[in-house]
């Protein structure tokens, strides 16, 4: 029996995005994958064969591997502008000032405590976003993107008070 790519989406799309969503936190990259699954087995439709396994565990095995692809390119990935956005936190390339200081202060004590502590244990300890994510009990996806949200967020205070532009 052949099942149309119409039928397959229509039949795995929400057991797909369950998957997913159980392994990826972030919502835009959970899409990215789910749409990526999808047209990795349509593409791939014509040479499924039933007699090898069902279509679920077939659809499954794509699913998994998209998965470990994004951890994959994750790891891989070069720091990106946004991830040294605050070049604020070198101080060998300008002393801070104790006005700049105290801003920092009060913008990190702004921030929801898990987001800080990604800030202090990446830019204070010194430690990389994998050894961050050990650290604190998170995945190495969640601790960049909890780090890029905070930096943001950094960033939007700092330039309320005049000190980062």
């Amino acid at each position: 029996m052949k099942i149309t790519p119409e039928e397959l989406y229509n039949a795995y799309r929400e057991k797909v995005e369950r998957y997913i969503c159980s392994h990826v936190g972030n919502e835009h990259d959970r899409a990215d994958i789910v749409q990526q699954v999808f047209l990795n087995a349509i593409s791939a439709l014509e040479s499924y064969d039933p007699e090898k396994a069902s279509i679920s565990t077939w659809l499954y095995a794509i699913t998994r591997n998209a998965v470990i692809d994004y951890y994959r390119n994750l790891e891989k990935a070069p720091l990106s502008a946004d991830d040294n956005e605050l070049q604020l936190f070198s101080s060998e390339e300008r002393p801070l000032s104790e006005e700049t200081l105290d801003a920092l202060a009060d913008a990190l004590e702004q921030l929801p405590e898990r987001e800080r502590k990604i800030i202090v244990l990446r830019f204070y300890g010194g430690y990389s976003a994998k050894e961050t994510a050990e650290k604190i009990g998170l995945s190495y996806a969640n601790v960049r993107f909890l780090q890029y949200a905070a930096l943001k967020k950094l960033r939007k205070f700092l330039e309320e008070t005049g000190l980062f532009e």
